[in-house]
């Protein structure tokens, strides 16, 4: 008869889950060693809060809930970020921590802490294994990961369970998601997409890379513009003539708001209202095609749920084409439009997003940190093809960026990866080099090194208040990636970003560039 730890090892590997990210503690050894003999390679890294993030993008990325691991008390504390991060940014993760023995759990206070009332609220469900197969449990906690919404599942594995053989028979699961039946309200969906004059198409998250095509079509069809969240930047290519920009939160986030103020109707596809730090989506009319309902307070779309590519195909054929007015688009182009700044503390941080964009591969994968400059990012860094942009939005944490591009890089070994992250944020993240370093993964690791949380100096600023708390003198993070044992320059000229990025993607080597940027543009655009 088999352990609980083994039954989990086993279900997980027969779901295709090849690498559990995590920080061992002695509690959860056994559900590690299980693993280990059942193929499934645990990875260590250096925070739990990565590991989460890790075992998120990778999940993203293969279909298949990444799966992280940790100890109890202070493990599972480390975890939440991470696991809240998955829950806001909809990501299918399934998330171990170790726990006091059942008897003990009353009496016993050390690293006491209940799990279920910490990761209860963020996650889609926290169970305590050891009251049924857990086999059955693991398998139906990756299918609740991947249902729409996707999003974090977490398992509390008692030490004394792990190493108990299970006796409870396995038990039969229901499995995939009802039809929600959408196709009924696409008619009436199609009827106020026709009778509007200057429909505009917002496409969100919950429009998955398998959609793509159909997005596409639906985009063509209607002829009218469209604009893309964040999180799903590269759904349609951004170089598309009828492209308008990227809602919302990000950079110049005025103008876009004011482009969809133009419009008489937004069409949503796959639109989730997380990546909004504003509320205007209320307060103006949508209607929605998506795999999930995203309906909550003053938000009250008319839906349609359901599969998401086909219910797009299916409106698609029915609506006829509404182009915006040329001098209206033109106006709209002008207005987000920008030109890097003259920068003298640095270079231009739009400047550098653009030469990194014209020198990194339209395939390559871009994983970017939270700070001022992800707000360029999402809005300027141009994406043409669909899954190949990430960051944190719905949470919004920073401490994504370098564990986001160690999963991508293991998901695509043969494709260029680079990660875009601020100093403030690489100071969180420095341990994750010990595991670029370990497996020698190519990833390129770009600096904006200002010296400052500049997001939240703008903040304070604009609000009045004295420059404080914020500042700090930036190490030498060349020399410190020369430490892990690997290669650091400091360059301080475009040319030379561009001979160093060549030079990274040409040796497939890991490498980190810290580049002085002035934080004095951020004042304009975010």
């Amino acid at each position: 008869m088999a352990t609980h730890a083994e039954l989990i090892a086993g279900a997980l590997a027969e779901c295709g889950v090849e690498y559990v990210f995590g920080v061992p503690g002695g509690e959860i050894l056994a559900l590690i060693e299980a693993c280990r003999r059942a193929g499934i390679r645990f990875l260590l890294a250096g925070h739990e809060s990565s590991a989460a993030s890790m075992a998120q993008v990778i999940g993203q990325i293969r279909g298949v809930p990444g799966v992280c691991a940790a100890t109890l008390g202070p493990g599972a504390t480390n975890l939440v970020t991470g696991v809240a991060n998955a829950f806001l940014d909809r990501a299918p993760l399934v998330a171990f921590t170790a726990q006091i023995p059942g008897a003990a759990l009353g009496t016993m206070s050390h690293q006491r802490v209940y799990l279920d009332q910490l990761f209860g609220p963020i996650t889609k469900r926290s169970v305590t294994l050891g009251a049924a197969n857990s086999r059955d449990v693991t398998l139906a906690s990756v299918e609740l990961a991947l249902q729409p919404r996707p999003g974090p599942v977490h398992l509390a594995l008692p030490s004394d369970v792990a190493v108990q053989e299970c006796d409870y028979p396995p038990g039969g699961r229901q499995t995939g998601v009802a039809s929600s039946g959408g196709e009924r309200v696409l008619p009436e969906i199609a009827a106020r997409v026709n009778s509007s004059n200057r429909p505009l198409v917002l496409v969100g998250l919950g429009a998955e890379p398998a959609a793509a095509p159909a997005v596409r079509s639906l985009i063509d069809r209607l002829q009218a513009p469209f604009l893309v969240t964040p999180k799903v930047k590269g759904i349609v290519p951004e170089d598309h003539p009828r492209f308008l920009g990227v809602a919302s939160g990000m950079a110049i986030d005025r103008d876009i708001v004011e482009t969809i103020r133009k419009a008489d109707l937004v069409l949503g596809i796959g639109f989730d209202p997380v990546e909004c730090d504003k509320t205007w989506f209320a307060d103006v009319e949508v209607v929605s095609v998506d795999s999930a309902g995203m309906s909550e307070g003053r938000y009250c779309p008319l839906e349609a749920i359901g599969d998401l590519a086909s219910l797009v195909a299916v409106l698609a054929a029915s609506l006829e084409p509404k182009p915006w007015p040329d001098e209206i688009l033109s106006e709209r182009r002008k207005a987000i439009a920008r030109t890097p700044a003259a920068c003298a503390g640095g270079l231009s941080p739009l400047r550098l997003i653009e030469e990194l964009r014209a020198v990194f591969p339209r395939d390559g994968l871009v994983t970017c940190d939270v700070g001022s400059h992800k707000l360029l990012m999402g809005q300027f860094w141009r994406a043409y093809q669909p899954g190949t942009f990430f960051l944190s939005n719905g949470l919004s944490g920073m401490g994504f960026g370098i564990p986001a591009a160690i999963a991508a890089q293991l998901a695509h070994p043969r494709r260029p990866v680079m990660a875009v992250v601020g100093d403030g944020g690489m100071l969180m993240m420095l341990h994750d080099l010990a595991l670029v370093r370990e497996l020698n993964l190519p990833v390129v690791m770009v600096v904006f090194s200002d010296s400052s949380l500049s997001l939240i100096r703008v903040s304070q600023q604009r609000r009045g208040y004295p420059t404080y708390g914020v500042d700090f003198r930036a190490p030498d993070f060349a020399a410190i990636a020369e430490a892990f044992g690997i290669a650091g320059r400091r360059v301080e000229s475009l040319a030379a970003v561009r001979m160093e990025i060549d030079r990274a993607l040409a040796a497939r080597n890991p490498v980190v560039l810290d580049v002085p940027v002035d934080f004095q543009e951020y004042y304009e655009l975010v």
